[in-house]
């Protein structure tokens, strides 16, 4: 009787592209193992769906096309100002909530109001 010659697919890791900005086809073409026999990604997709889940990819947008469903564009978080500004740049149509992905941290200068630490010294007597 023949085996079955299906791999098992679960240990295998995924690597992740070091652009600013990727889609599924650019993280296929790293990952050629994961695909099936047929060509088919469905082991990335759950994998980049589970990764979205955590919070160490997030949706950026997607690329406007001609017919058919618009290709689905991911960073890697935390997101920052210059992805944002390169995806623009290259007309990628943007998530609603985009401004939102990049952490911002607003740092205020020290006042001139310092407060000064006072020391409070306990009341020691010496008993006989």
């Amino acid at each position: 009787m023949k085996q079955n010659t299906r791999k098992n697919k679960t240990n295998q890791s995924v690597i992740w592209p070091t652009t600013p900005y990727f889609t599924i086809t650019d993280l296929a073409r790293l990952n050629p193992k994961m695909l099936t026999v047929s060509g088919s990604d469905i082991t990335l997709r759950v994998r980049l769906t589970k990764a979205i889940e955590s919070g160490s990819i997030a949706e950026l947008g997607a690329i406007p096309g001609g017919k058919g469903r618009p290709k689905k564009i991911f960073a890697m978080t935390p997101v920052t100002q210059n992805v944002l500004n390169k995806a623009k740049q290259d007309s990628i149509n943007l998530v609603d909530n985009a401004d939102k992905l990049v952490h911002v941290i607003n740092v205020a200068p020290r006042t001139s109001n310092t407060i000064t630490p006072s020391v409070n010294t306990p009341n020691l007597s010496v008993v006989k």
